[in-house]
């Protein structure tokens, strides 16, 4: 659990909404042990690969999304303050007083504003404010020099253990699917398996870098791994998973059933600990995209409880991290073993 703490703090901690590319250097320098090449395409999709030297393996892909919701900046008014709209799911009644970094010509830290409770009219206090500005603490000249329209905003880092094996972080959507991604290589060592990794660029904005990933990558299965619900105040038990019961196995009619059955018989087999997410349509992953591309792909949705997600005090278990990178494993080795 050490590793995964501090492998997925480093991921959890790098910059990576829209157009940023910090999040491409650290993943490199987690893959490169594991993988035989690894290189980025022309959507900033980062791939890997691991050949198995048996030309007999189909190919396989794992893939996550590397990108994580933020904000652009669309202008700056005269009291220096830094106006932005939103690049990705972006829950408006999280920003008040949240702490931000602002990528301009450099690194700039700021905070949400506010307005105190004790100014606010009675209608709203009750609403979520339209407009939402962030104080970098500069007069408007100093901040235009340094900050030019369009800069990405994206949630401190603020990684922090919660238990022995639950964490909280901005970004955990779906830094723990790459964390998971990077646990299966781990234990794939000596497996013959012919393997690319795909870390995929703008799912927030549409699952556009799977699709280009998936179009170029041809793989003959694809095992996919993000984020859903885990239970919390307020949701319903029916809707959700729970956090620290183990990786989350999709069921949809765009999910192919024999790789979801194997996962789950795989899992009872090894004692992976696992739950059941049904969904009556889309899954509203990137692994709708792959499943239709090309000709077709078989792909399995692999997915980690999350609470409170999009927010920037995501929280997962590292225990079900561990379940998917098991499971994943498993998989890869049996769809390897098969042909």
């Amino acid at each position: 659990m050490d590793t995964l703490f501090r492998d997925l703090q480093r991921l959890c901690n790098a910059d990576g909404a829209a157009g940023l590319n910090d999040i491409v250097r650290v993943a490199s320098e987690l893959l490169e042990p594991f993988c035989d090449s690894i290189y980025t395409d022309a959507m900033g999709n980062l791939l890997a690969t691991r050949h198995g030297n048996d030309t007999a393996c189909p190919p396989v892909m794992l893939q996550a999304h590397m990108d994580e919701i933020g904000m652009l900046v669309t202008h700056i008014d005269d009291g220096g303050f830094v106006h932005v709209t939103a690049a990705g799911g972006v829950d408006k009644r999280m920003l008040a007083t949240q702490s931000v970094c602002v990528h301009g010509s450099r690194k700039i830290k700021g905070v949400f504003c506010s307005v105190p409770p004790h100014l606010l009219k009675e209608d709203d206090k009750h609403s979520v404010p339209e407009d939402n500005a962030i104080d970098i603490g500069m007069e408007a000249a100093a901040a235009r020099s340094c900050i030019p329209l369009g800069s990405r905003v994206t949630y401190a880092p603020n990684y922090a253990r919660l238990g022995d094996s639950t964490v909280t972080s901005k970004a955990l959507d779906d830094r723990c699917g790459m964390m998971a991604i990077i646990d299966c290589l781990r234990r794939l060592q000596g497996v013959r398996a012919n393997v690319t990794v795909a870390f995929c660029v703008q799912e927030e904005l549409g699952c556009r870098g799977a699709a280009v990933a998936a179009r170029a990558l041809m793989p003959e299965y694809a095992f996919v791994t993000d984020v859903s619900f885990a239970l919390a105040p307020g949701e319903q038990p029916r809707e959700c998973g729970r956090l620290g019961e183990g990786v989350m196995i999709g069921h949809s009619p765009i999910l192919d059933q024999k790789l979801t059955d194997m996962a789950i018989r795989l899992a009872d087999k090894h004692n992976v600990p696992f739950q059941h997410e049904v969904m009556g349509g889309r899954t509203g992953t990137d692994a709708d995209v792959i499943s239709n591309s090309n000709t077709g792909i078989q792909t399995a949705l692999l997915s980690i409880p999350e609470r409170y997600m999009h927010s920037p005090v995501e929280v997962v278990d590292l225990r079900d991290v561990a379940a998917a990178g098991e499971l994943m494993a498993l998989c890869v080795e049996e769809v390897s073993r098969i042909g």
